[in-house]
């Protein structure tokens, strides 16, 4: 009995540290990690629409939308920072809006896809079919933009989202 609660009480100061050590560390890499992906999403803004030069962000549906602005302060276009379900969980992508609506760029930030299947939606191949699209398209999975065999709710479950957010950026911005 004296064995087993020397183990357990071993045990509970053991998982503290470690615990007290991961809090640490996540509070020092956190801020890091924030930065660095503000970074990549304001280096794809600028290849999005290189003649950006100011921004404002508005928040809906628990989305964020930046609308861009040239140097003359004209609306150019809008980029969404959204969120899809796929097979693996939250995909998270910016999608790039043209001030005519068409869809002109598409870049995912972080999924948990199955590798060779569901990540098929960070392949030219998938992204292809969507940029061009307009607002005014229905944008429906077997319509206008097929799934792909295999990795139907990984690129179903984009489709749905990206229908989702054209809608509210038709809706707010155009």
């Amino acid at each position: 009995m004296r064995d087993a609660m020397r183990m357990a009480l071993t045990l509970l100061i053991i998982g503290a540290i470690c615990g007290g050590l991961l809090s640490v560390v996540n509070g020092v890499t956190a801020p890091v990690i924030q930065a660095r992906e503000r970074a990549l999403f304001m280096e794809a803004v600028q290849a999005f629409f290189p003649d950006g030069v100011d921004s404002e962000t508005k928040e809906i549906g628990g989305e964020q939308f930046y609308l861009c602005k040239d140097a003359s302060g004209k609306f150019i276009g809008v980029v969404a920072k959204a969120k899809a379900t796929g097979y693996g969980g939250e995909i998270s992508y910016d999608l790039a809006v043209s001030d005519t609506g068409d869809i002109v760029g598409i870049r995912i930030s972080s999924h948990g896809e199955t590798p060779g299947i569901g990540d098929v939606i960070t392949k030219p191949e998938f992204q292809d079919r969507i940029i061009g699209l307009n607002v005014a398209d229905p944008i429906t999975a077997g319509v206008d933009v097929d799934t792909v065999t295999g990795a139907t709710v990984s690129s179903g479950g984009m489709i749905e989202s990206i229908r989702r957010v054209m809608t509210i950026i038709g809706e707010n911005f155009l």
